[in-house]
């Protein structure tokens, strides 16, 4: 029985705030360098009484990529953490990341140091990527998976906006990452009290050591001094979720989950949303608008995304993950090519609002669609014994995807035009459109062992 099946709804509210709090810090640490970036290029401000001013292009790129170094290798072992100390257990204990990389960050005294910091937040953004959905997934009834899902990503989004607001009324970018830790710590009190831990992870915990035992037996313990059955124990727990993962994907049990989560993830990065996050207020300025302007009309964009993703919220499950999906990116590409042609035109105010109103546009459409639909369905397609590493590999891949085209836009914008570079992320989504339509079942309302019997009868229809 699911820990949370008796609960309140005003129970399981708390529940998924404080469990929300994991992706509202990860949305705030990982997007407050876009204001911050306009207070230390010195293309855009008076930065040379700063200890931190940058000049170049590369540095640029480097400062805004750093956060997602760090969150590919947080994403990358979250899953063996989680399977080793519970879901619930990792998520609190991953708000160390967030508390030292924010106060490191505030407390940089040069743009090396700022770089490392921020690769320590990104540890913590990438845990919190991987862990919260695969948390939520397992704790809530599968009817309304779909709408505690979409909240969190509204929790996830208005981290966004509070960035961009601390960002316009705060002059003083130290105390913008320093504002990090709020989160952080009210999650750990608050989240300790009332955050019950997987009871599908007591389940299967038995089951995923006597695999990597079997898996393993021959080959990882072999030649090793382990007579102390403590220790086999300890190195079987720390290879487990890796081996069930690797069994899996050879008896090709994981590679439709893997394809569906890693596409997913790779299109919804590639689909332009993170260069209008973390370059969103740049490119108002690029369009006509002031610095303080472009930050707080980024913070506008932001507070309607949160609204549409309550109504996704109210309708995902009714009218289903692939519908929403194709809605939302049919509106993604029409706001695309909007952006597209506000670079085509003269600079001025005209060119400014159509690209404000193509962004505004773009974010909502994102917002039901490849927004929260690709944790939603990850968290769905794997089964119990591969979950937590598969999603952990889907959502690595997903923030290699993110640290190329967070670092390769500014140079690409320049080698393609900014309009070009639009033109290519146009492409993606119609990709995306065909990827949903091949590979994506349909999983709104069933439970997650049903959604393991979908996705294998459609690889079994799949194969030659």
């Amino acid at each position: 029985e699911l820990p949370t099946a008796n609960w309140s709804s005003c129970h399981m509210g708390a529940l998924i705030f404080v469990t929300g709090l994991s992706l509202f810090n990860f949305s705030y640490s990982a997007s407050n360098i876009g204001g911050v970036l306009l207070y230390l290029d010195s293309a855009h401000t008076d930065c040379s009484h700063e200890a931190i001013c940058l000049h170049s292009s590369l540095w640029k790129g480097i400062l805004v990529s750093s956060c997602l170094v760090g969150a590919f290798f947080g994403a990358l072992f979250a899953g063996p953490l989680a399977d080793h100390f519970g879901r619930r257990t990792t998520l609190l204990t991953n708000n160390f990341f967030f508390i030292v990389g924010s106060l490191s960050s505030a407390l940089s005294p040069g743009i090396q140091c700022l770089v490392v910091s921020r690769c320590v937040v990104g540890i913590g953004v990438g845990i919190a990527s991987a862990l919260v959905h695969v948390y939520i997934g397992e704790v809530v009834p599968a009817g309304r998976r779909g709408e505690h899902g979409a909240i969190l990503v509204m929790m996830g989004t208005s981290g966004i906006l509070v960035a961009n607001l601390v960002c316009w009324a705060i002059s003083d970018w130290r105390w913008v990452f320093a504002l990090g830790v709020v989160p952080a710590l009210l999650q750990v009190i608050w989240g300790s009290a009332i955050m019950p831990e997987s009871s599908l992870w007591y389940r299967q915990r038995p089951k995923s050591l006597a695999m990597a035992r079997r898996s393993f037996q021959a080959v990882a313990l072999e030649g090793m001094d382990c007579e102390n059955p403590d220790c086999e124990e300890a190195i079987l727990e720390s290879t487990a979720s890796w081996a069930n993962l690797w069994q899996a994907f050879r008896s090709g049990e994981a590679i439709l989950p893997l394809t569906i989560g890693c596409g997913l993830h790779v299109l919804a990065q590639a689909s332009g949303i993170n260069v209008i996050i973390y370059y969103g207020p740049k490119m108002f300025t690029l369009a006509g608008f002031p610095s303080s302007t472009a930050i707080f009309l980024s913070a506008g964009i932001s507070a309607c995304q949160m609204i549409s993703t309550l109504l996704l919220s109210r309708l995902v499950d009714k009218v289903g993950r692939k519908p929403m999906s194709y809605i939302g990116l049919a509106f993604m590409v029409l706001s695309l090519v909007g952006i597209m042609w506000s670079f085509w035109m003269p600079a001025g105010h005209r060119a400014g609002w159509v690209a404000l109103i193509s962004c505004f546009s773009f974010r909502v459409a994102f917002s039901v669609s490849l927004g929260p639909l690709p944790y939603i369905i990850t968290a769905e397609v794997f089964p119990e014994h591969i979950r937590a590493p598969g999603v952990s590999l889907c959502l690595a891949v997903k923030w290699v995807a993110n640290f190329t085209i967070a670092l390769s836009w500014l140079p690409l914008s320049e080698s393609m035009t900014l309009a070009g570079t639009f033109a290519l992320y146009t492409a993606v989504c119609v990709l995306a459109a065909f990827f949903l339509a091949i590979y994506v079942p349909e999983t709104s309302g069933k439970s997650l062992s049903q959604v393991t019997k979908v996705v294998w009868n459609k690889l079994e229809d799949m194969s030659p």
